[in-house]
């Protein structure tokens, strides 16, 4: 077999692994398991007295049913401390610090609750460290 065929060969046949792939992935994250916990979380923002202007559905496509992003960096102190450096001194590079109204931090509280309580230890030790705006 020449060397040629071997690599129209291998390049077939990735690509009908790339097809499969494409197909068979499921993007949809508006799952009925993702639209309970959006409403859950809606209900606690309503109840804590924070804004909810998303929909239902709005918040289930960028949460899901396992939290997305949040819960990823709530559940590993890296990822906290980074972003407690941010907040600190207003990024990588230093411009200013930020300081956030306490609102913001009760509603990753809320997030962290709904969607991985397992590592709500972690996001309360971040919050007691911070500085609110009044």
């Amino acid at each position: 077999m020449s060397p040629k065929a071997i690599y129209w060969t291998v390049g077939a046949v990735l690509a009908v692994l790339l097809i499969v792939m494409l197909v068979s992935f499921d993007y949809d994250r508006n799952s009925p398991e993702a639209r309970a916990k959006a409403t859950s979380l809606i209900s606690s923002y309503e109840a804590n007295g924070l804004a909810t202007p998303f929909s239902v559905d709005q918040v289930a496509e960028v949460l899901g049913d396992d939290g997305g992003t949040v819960c990823a960096a709530a559940g590993s102190e890296a990822q906290l401390g980074q972003l407690k450096t941010q907040i600190g001194v207003g990024g990588e590079f230093y411009v200013r610090p930020i300081i956030l109204k306490q609102n913001v931090f009760e509603g990753l509280r809320l997030i962290v609750e709904v969607y991985c309580p397992e590592n709500i230890s972690n996001v309360r030790d971040f919050i007691a460290d911070q500085r609110y705006a009044q």
